[in-house]
């Protein structure tokens, strides 16, 4: 059997796939009546724009006609003014329509992106740092809102103010016209030429950051680490690496765009100069009048600005195409665990009886298997001890019954029910689990202990009886607030005991069907440990339990004990059968008593 599951009937997430600039239009059409609504009111402030120099041009031929008018110059003057008033009121608007949207797709960029990654399974997030999918979440999101925001502004610029500015300047000189925007196509050209360089050297520089993120991450998860080895020079040495690379990345892009802008601007310019050549001739060879030249220089100067947004455009979408490639190949990852077409929706709770009937078991195709022929029954409300050395399988075997890991079929059974015709959702959410390496969230310890339930489904006084099951309650209570307590990143305030006792409480809260306590008193003395399982064997009685532990005393209570060796089960049956095997269990259990015994005598 293999461990990768067939490919027939995937239900892949509902995310946008495609090419990178398709992936950009799937968001831009969720909010295109905002956004065309927006490049409509930009057009209008572009007209305004458009037509203020004519007023220009119209009140400086009067002058020279000497055909001077106070009230006409008044009028002019209060219709440019009422012009301004109304560009000041549209902009207004565009940028809330426009940047508005571009605040939303980033929004459901982002949203898309975290409920995506919540589906993929445990294999993705072994192979992938936090770091590079914070930078993802963060600098490439950012990118392609810049992308669907300010380049809808830029490119309504250019061609629709563009367009008109030449239009206008076609009606007052047509051969001046023709001579002023001979140095735009040039522009064109140097796009063409700059691109490709621009979105590599973007990418580059993307990644390069996510590795500072995920370098940082490590250093501040890990660093009670960092100090207890005295690394503190180290990990600065290596972030002030990354930093250099990633400033180098950077010049390297600011280089090639540095040298992109000024050129589209100089030749945007070299307009301005054919204008004051040529058009100054034609305005002395009065072919050209003072008020048609004054309002073609102004044309010129609005359609400098196009030409260069032409450019700025073409930026903003290497840099959005690039970071949406990035995106994407996040995206188009497909969960390796995920609900097949043999699921049975009618299944909606189950009750805990398990079954594994010759399973193997690896992680990877081809690799060595961490679990051979493992076979056993347990009955529903019963209760699993499972011992071995670390690296023997155990905490896998609990792994497969949340179905972290692809398995292979028909070998791990659930109320009689093969295991991938089980809701995900519903098989999850049956199962109350408790690692050896307790996470808790910073938060209070109240909500901690609530996590994913109900909160007006759960009484103050249950969770402090849970608490009470678990030795916790007086430790709680003798902070100075109580439930309300915050525990830091990670639950860092508290001892390693208290935390794992608080993990075992907000699982039996939980009153799953199947509790997994996986090592998870490794860091509880051994009364405290005790007087917990009774707690739990009596408060679980009628729920099944799977206890894994190095210490015999944890299991010895157990309905069913295994002991697994390098992926195989060499021994089980009962803590009294086990104990007349004389086996490695036994033999376990005779130097703990040992052990236990020196460590009184100490006392």
């Amino acid at each position: 059997m293999t461990s990768v599951e067939s490919d027939a009937g995937r239900m892949r997430p509902d995310a946008r796939k495609g090419e990178a600039f398709g992936f950009l239009l799937s968001y831009i059409k969720q909010h295109l009546p905002s956004v065309l609504m927006g490049v409509l009111v930009l057009m209008g402030v572009d007209f305004f724009q458009l037509i203020i120099p004519k007023f220009v041009q119209r009140s400086i031929d009067v002058l020279g006609q000497g055909a001077f008018s106070g009230d006409l110059i008044m009028q002019n003057t209060l219709i440019i003014l009422a012009l301004a008033f109304g560009m000041i009121v549209l902009r207004f608007f565009w940028r809330l329509l426009i940047v508005g949207s571009a605040r939303k797709i980033e929004r459901d960029v982002r949203q898309d992106m975290f409920s995506h990654l919540q589906g993929l399974g445990f294999s993705y997030f072994n192979a992938t740092q936090t770091g590079s999918i914070m930078a993802l979440m963060i600098n490439d999101v950012s990118a392609i809102r810049m992308a669907t925001g300010p380049s809808f502004i830029a490119l309504t610029d250019a061609l629709f103010m563009g367009s008109l500015s030449l239009f206008f300047m076609f009606s007052i000189n047509v051969k001046l016209t023709l001579l002023s925007i001979l140095p735009l196509p040039v522009i064109l050209l140097i796009i063409a030429k700059f691109g490709p360089m621009i979105q590599s050297r973007f990418k580059a520089v993307q990644e390069s950051f996510a590795q500072i993120s995920s370098r940082a991450q490590e250093a501040f998860s890990g660093i009670r680490v960092v100090k207890g080895f005295v690394q503190e020079e180290y990990e600065i040495d290596q972030f002030e690496r990354r930093c250099g690379d990633y400033v180098e990345k950077n010049l390297k892009l600011i280089r090639v765009w540095g040298l992109f802008f000024p050129t589209v601007t100089l030749l945007a310019n070299l307009s301005l100069a054919i204008l004051y050549l040529v058009g100054g001739r034609s305005v002395i060879q009065n072919s050209l009048s003072f008020g048609e030249f004054v309002s073609f220089a102004m044309y010129i100067n609005l359609l400098v600005w196009p030409v260069i947004a032409i450019g700025w455009v073409f930026n903003l979408l290497q840099k959005g195409i690039a970071s949406a490639q990035r995106i994407l190949e996040l995206m188009n990852t497909d969960p390796d665990v995920y609900d097949s077409e043999r699921v049975s929706r009618a299944v909606k709770r189950i009750r805990g009886e398990i079954r594994i009937q010759n399973l193997t078991f690896s992680y990877h195709k081809g690799a060595k298997p961490v679990l051979q022929d493992i076979s056993l029954a347990l009955d529903e409300g019963g209760s699993l001890g499972i011992m071995g050395k670390p690296g023997s399988g155990k905490s896998t075997i609990v792994s497969l019954l949340f179905r972290l890991f692809p398995l292979p079929e028909h070998c791990l059974f659930i109320d009689g029910r093969e295991i991938h015709e089980i809701p995900l959702a519903v098989l999850r959410g049956a199962i109350g689990y408790v690692p050896q390496d307790s996470f808790l969230f910073s938060d209070t310890i109240r909500n901690n202990m609530s996590f994913g339930m109900d909160e007006n489904s759960i009484q103050m006084e249950e969770i402090e009886r849970v608490a009470g099951l678990v030795s916790l309650h007086e430790e709680i209570m003798s902070f100075h607030d109580g439930f309300d307590t915050l525990v830091g990143e990670r639950g860092i305030t508290l001892s390693g005991g208290q935390r794992q006792r608080l993990s075992i409480a907000r699982a039996i809260l939980k009153r799953p069907d199947i509790l997994v306590l996986d090592d998870a008193f490794s860091a509880v003395d051994a009364a405290k440990e005790t007087q917990i399982l009774q707690n739990i064997h009596t408060e679980m009685k009628d729920r099944t339990r799977i206890i894994i532990s190095h210490r015999v005393s944890t299991v010895k209570d157990c309905d069913i004990i295994v002991v697994l060796q390098m992926g195989k089960i060499i021994e089980q049956g009962t803590h009294a059968q086990l104990l007349e095997k004389r086996g490695y269990y036994s033999r376990l259990f005779e130097l703990q008593k040992l052990e236990d015994r020196a460590s009184a005598d100490q006392r």
